[in-house]
């Protein structure tokens, strides 16, 4: 008996993997399939299709389900690549992007983003001041507060996954959202900036929290303040 269930529980594995596809996507069953390569002039871009971390380039994804897909090409210091792709049933696809390096003009310093800060546990909306030397914070209630110099800063990125406990908030959203991440010594902190109102609905590629990022970056990558 112990031996057929472990039979039963391999072969139940085997079936999961299997429907994962070789890539990792998630299939359906009686869904057409076909293979998308993506290709760029730039090594290691980040491919995210239909709102969804795939890889970096160079990238061959095999069970893609065939039709139109969303292809965003995202790496820093490069404007962001976004194109649709249409896949063919049982065929490959092939796309080769030349990322074009990203010209920023930093706004006139210091400059305010009202914006969430992520914590371990939960999360608080406030004020994040980029000033030429550092990241300032504190949130509404003046109990959430930190200094960040950004010549202390060990990277600066943009991330895309799910963003769980923002219901408290009145964010509207139905899909995973992009935050920025900063490392500093001995803890990272994320930011997801916003515009208007928390309330208002937000995307994948949110415009504020991309110009927010934008400027952190480049001032990291300038060096200011070293």
């Amino acid at each position: 008996m112990f031996k057929m269930r472990m039979a039963e529980l391999l072969f139940f594995q085997f079936v999961c993997l299997w429907l994962a596809g070789p890539a990792g996507m998630p299939q359906e069953a009686g869904v057409a399939l076909g293979t998308l390569r993506v290709k760029s002039d730039v090594a290691e871009v980040l491919v995210i299709l239909d709102d969804r971390e795939v890889g970096h380039t160079p990238l061959t994804l095999r069970s893609v389900a065939t039709g139109r897909h969303e292809v965003l090409l995202v790496k820093e210091g490069y404007e962001d690549h976004a194109e649709q792709v249409e896949v063919p049933a049982a065929k490959t696809v092939s796309t080769f992007v030349v990322m074009k390096p990203e010209k920023v003009e930093l706004p006139e310093l210091p400059v305010g983003f009202k914006a969430i800060h992520q914590h371990r546990f939960g999360y608080c909306a406030g004020t994040l001041t980029v000033t030429a030397e550092a990241l300032d914070f504190e949130d509404e209630k003046g109990e959430d507060r930190f200094h960040l110099p950004i010549r202390s800063l060990g990277s600066v990125s943009r991330s895309w996954g799910p963003v769980a406990g923002l219901a408290p908030f009145g964010i509207n959203t139905s899909t995973d959202l992009m935050a920025m991440r900063v490392e500093a010594p001995g803890r990272s902190y994320g930011f997801l900036a916003y515009k208007d109102s928390l309330g208002a609905p937000m995307s994948v590629a949110s415009e504020e929290t991309k110009r927010l990022f934008r400027v952190v970056y480049a001032l990291w990558t300038a060096g200011v303040g070293k």
